[in-house]
């Protein structure tokens, strides 16, 4: 909702990329000051926190290219292919096993998403699938390949590694190709402004959720994002949910609670 507003109000992809990761990157920095931890990895994994962040690069260009080019319900309900995707690899990988009651949480909690969202594919922009669907697997990437590329090395400052060089490279890249321009009037500033706090609030609490609770289980509970952006979204523009997509949020509760009861289970 607040890329689509941003953009829609004049904000450049590469303006709102730079944004959000910094946003991210500050709230991290703040928490290791608090926390007085040493900012310091060696270097074979530094290089593997670098390739994390070059898929935060691509995920990020990816989306908010399908934004421009296909609805936002369209690209998100894409995009979260990436809970299949991850608990896929995850599995092939011998991280745990894809039993058939983790695929029928998966599958209910797509179906609930499809019906919050109200997904009504009235222009559909191949290019647009393709760079939502190209999000959803840097982002697998992302969640399968953080404990690999970056052991031992705790979630902030991981985290913090991560996004601050995504933000970097696109710091970097929008002023070389001239492409950075700060927003020049009220509500693109809002826009804006929402789209880095909702971004890195959001970005932030998954990677520190991520060591406890493991990458499938994390993509799952992160299914209830776009529900509470949706409330979130009624509560703010004074719009009520309809009936169907009241049955799609208690369905991707549902299909969370289902999965951490199965997860827990001895």
């Amino acid at each position: 909702m607040c890329a689509r507003y941003a953009f829609g109000h004049g904000v450049g992809i590469m303006t709102a990329a730079t944004f959000r990761a910094l946003c991210a990157s500050a709230i991290l920095l703040c928490l290791l000051q608090w926390q007085r931890a040493r900012i310091r990895v060696s270097v074979p994994v530094f290089r593997g926190i670098l390739l994390l962040g070059l898929g935060v690069v691509a995920q990020t260009l990816l989306i908010q290219v399908a934004v421009k080019r296909v609805p936002v319900t369209l690209a998100i309900l894409v995009f979260y292919t990436y809970p299949f995707l991850t608990a896929t690899a995850s599995a092939l990988l011998g991280d745990h096993r894809l039993t058939r009651a983790r695929v029928l949480s998966l599958v209910a909690a797509f179906a609930g998403l499809a019906l919050v969202l109200g997904v009504n594919p009235d222009r559909v922009d191949p290019l647009g699938l393709a760079a939502a669907f190209g999000a959803s697997l840097a982002f697998t990437g992302i969640l399968v390949m953080t404990p690999r590329l970056a052991p031992g090395v705790a979630a902030p400052l991981r985290t913090f590694l991560m996004m601050g060089t995504a933000a970097t490279i696109f710091a970097t890249s929008a002023l070389a190709a001239g492409a950075f321009a700060l927003p020049v009037d009220g509500p693109a500033w809002q826009g804006l402004a929402g789209l880095a706090v909702f971004y890195a609030a959001g970005i932030v609490m998954l990677f520190l959720l991520l060591p406890s609770v493991g990458a499938a289980s994390a993509a799952v509970i992160l299914n209830l994002e776009p529900v509470a952006v949706a409330g979130i979204a009624g509560i703010a523009l004074g719009e009520r949910l309809g009936p169907w997509q009241w049955v799609g949020a208690l369905t991707v509760v549902g299909a969370i609670v289902h999965d951490r009861i199965r997860a827990s289970a001895p």
